[in-house]
């Protein structure tokens, strides 16, 4: 049976998150990270990618614990229920308005692309070598987990994956396996995307010169040149600028599609290779990359 919450603790806690205390904040991405990352995928439908952006972006500049700060209990108001219709609607609203989830994307991506370069352990500077060496092997694994579809696993990561896991290391290669075969057919998704979009360019290309075509010889024509000749281009140039806007809706949704595709390991199987939770994952994931931020923030500086 599950843990009833006494009303009391999510009081401390929350006076504890509110006043920055480091544990107080530990504590409760632990106990409501699940609720935090499933709130906007089950109520809102927005995709598992987008929910673990928006789970970094409730956390950033300590937004979540600043609006945690009204909570009182008042009229018998459950605290679940005040954290997913008081404040993280709110702040999905907001980072909906404010475009935020461009802003949090890009913010992933840098951590991302860290991890792309430090999982090759080939350092560019003498700063990023110092970084990953003071990284543990937990949060070393960590990033190479999160750009899996291009770095394999060593042996030894291997077999750290199937002790944080707890699985034999024939179960942990066998789940290995499978993420790493769905991350390659999302990336060949991706690159049928970019095909079909080149494609969808390329006849715009070529109507629009057409288009400039006819427009030339409607002018050697005239204005008063009535004639079968120019109602047929008149006809053609009106269907090529109807085809040319619907290929232009395709272009879009085709653009949306491709930018909505993030080539870094989902957190749901990341969860699965650490047989833990997404919202363990996300946890792990977010104070990693605080840690990594505040480290790159004295070089940024300098730069």
């Amino acid at each position: 049976m599950a843990r009833r919450t006494d009303p009391d603790d999510v009081l401390d806690l929350v006076r504890g998150c509110a006043s920055g205390d480091a544990a107080a904040r530990h504590a409760f991405q632990e106990r409501y990270a699940e609720d935090i990352y499933n709130f906007p995928v089950k109520i809102y439908r927005i995709s598992a990618e987008s929910a673990a952006d928006f789970y970094c972006y409730v956390f950033e500049r300590d937004r979540i614990f600043s609006r945690l700060r009204t909570f009182q209990g008042r009229n018998r108001i459950q605290f679940r229920t005040f954290l997913a219709y008081y404040v993280l609607k709110s702040l999905l609203l907001e980072w909906q308005r404010g475009n935020r989830e461009l802003e949090s994307v890009a913010a992933s991506d840098r951590l991302e692309d860290q991890a792309s370069e430090d999982a090759q352990d080939r350092p560019e500077s003498e700063g990023t070598a110092e970084l990953w060496a003071a990284l543990s092997p937990e949060e070393r694994l960590d990033l190479k987990l999160l750009s899996l579809l291009e770095h394999e696993l060593t042996p030894d990561d291997v077999r750290l994956l199937a002790r944080a896991s707890r699985r034999t290391l024939r179960q942990t290669l066998d789940v290995l396996g499978e993420v790493e075969a769905g991350l390659r057919r999302k990336d060949m998704g991706i690159s049928k995307l970019r095909d079909e979009l080149d494609a969808v360019w390329g006849w715009m290309v070529l109507r629009r010169r057409e288009l400039q075509e006819i427009d030339e010889k409607l002018r050697l024509l005239g204005a008063d040149h009535d004639s079968q000749e120019r109602r047929s281009l008149l006809e053609r140039r009106q269907r090529l600028e109807e085809s040319l806007a619907k290929r232009g809706r395709q272009r879009e949704r085709l653009l949306g599609e491709i930018r909505g595709f993030k080539m870094t390991t989902p957190y749901k199987d990341i969860a699965r290779l650490l047989n833990s939770t997404v919202g363990t994952v996300c946890s792990r994931i977010f104070r990693l990359r605080q840690r990594l931020e505040r480290r790159w923030q004295p070089e940024e500086a300098r730069q």
